[in-house]
């Protein structure tokens, strides 16, 4: 049988201080890591700061 997987929810906070470590000239590898979530995640939420885009999990497209 297939386990159902519950996408994880991140608050603005937590994904802000994610990207400030990140632009502060830490490796996002070992950020993410460091942090407990996917390297890509991490590189996804630069993206969109960069973009003005980031939002949190309670937060309304």
């Amino acid at each position: 049988m297939s386990e159902t997987k519950r996408r994880a929810r991140y608050t603005l906070e937590f994904k802000l201080e994610a990207v400030r470590l990140v632009k502060g000239g830490q490796v996002a590898a070992v950020t993410a890591k460091i942090l407990g979530i996917p390297k890509q995640t991490l590189e996804n939420w630069v993206r969109l700061d960069g973009k003005g885009q980031l939002k949190g999990a309670g937060d309304k497209p």
